[in-house]
């Protein structure tokens, strides 16, 4: 099966043209952001991955390493920042993989997302965001005009097909939502600014995406069960105290405060473990600390 098309790769050539469009932006020193939404298995971490190629070979990179450049929830999208930051790279994607389904995940990653872009200067980095529907989106992101390009995936065939809004138009779809009780129906009320397809990726490459992509949906629900359980591990516990990591596991040492599992190398404490941090912090400062 051939994973490109006449034009050479595996998008429409409209699309690719938009996305240059946002690359020259961003090295005019101008915030874009990209957004692809749409159900369960349309295809969007596979466009993510396109479009992340392909801008990488804009700026002379080859095609991205997923452990650098994707981030499967909002803890190794931000390592994944860091990266490309530090390395040059132009773009990194964010799968969301579950993670809105834990508890404050969607207004941690707003706030994130609002904090990269307050310094996005400093980047010059175009994140690309898979979301099951964009109107999650802080309304703040859009007032700043950050999102520049949205991609709705829609009825997989034998190839992914999507339709591509502007900003503009972007506007027009969320107050549809807002009266909607089936969001995704907007999408048909709005006409897009184009549509177009792209390949699957290669099997050898579908492979190492779905076998990264699994490790990451499976860490996320190892924390989604940690807190639904309330356990705490030595992050939030430093968190919640703000104490230091290396402050806290020396603590624990000494209180005797032993860890109710481990799972994948990492510790998870009791709730009664904050509590006793808290107990003794407060002994011997006379500070509350944090709940």
């Amino acid at each position: 099966m051939k994973h490109v098309y006449d034009n050479g790769l595996p998008i429409s050539t409209i699309l690719a043209d938009n996305v240059k469009d946002q690359y020259q932006r961003v090295q005019g020193k101008r915030a874009a952001l990209i957004l692809i939404d749409g159900f369960l298995g349309n295809g969007k971490t596979t466009l993510g991955v396109h479009l992340s190629d392909y801008l990488n070979s804009l700026a002379g990179f080859p095609q991205i390493i997923f452990k650098e450049q994707l981030g499967m929830g909002g803890e190794q999208f931000q390592k994944t920042l860091r990266t490309s930051y530090e390395r040059r790279y132009p773009t990194t994607i964010y799968d969301e993989a579950g993670d809105f389904n834990r508890r404050g995940a969607l207004t941690k990653f707003n706030a994130a997302l609002n904090r990269t872009f307050e310094t996005y200067r400093a980047f010059n980095i175009i994140p690309i965001l898979c979301l099951p529907n964009f109107s999650v989106l802080d309304n703040d992101l859009f007032n700043k005009g950050i999102p520049r390009l949205l991609i709705h995936v829609d009825n997989r065939t034998g190839q992914g097909n999507f339709r591509a809004y502007s900003l503009y138009r972007m506007y027009y779809l969320k107050k549809k939502m807002e009266k909607l009780t089936v969001k995704p129906q907007a999408y048909d009320l709005v006409q897009p600014n184009f549509r177009g397809h792209f390949k699957n990726l290669p099997p050898d490459r579908e492979a190492e995406l779905d076998k990264y992509s699994t490790q990451g949906k499976y860490s996320l629900l190892i924390k989604s069960e940690a807190e639904a359980m309330g356990l705490e591990t030595i992050k939030t516990l430093s968190e919640k105290t703000g104490r230091s990591t290396s402050r806290l596991r020396a603590l624990i040492r000494k209180l005797g405060i032993k860890e109710e599992s481990t799972i994948q190398r990492k510790k998870y404490y009791p709730q009664h473990a904050l509590t006793r941090l808290n107990g003794y912090l407060q002994n011997q400062t006379g500070h509350t600390w944090k709940k």
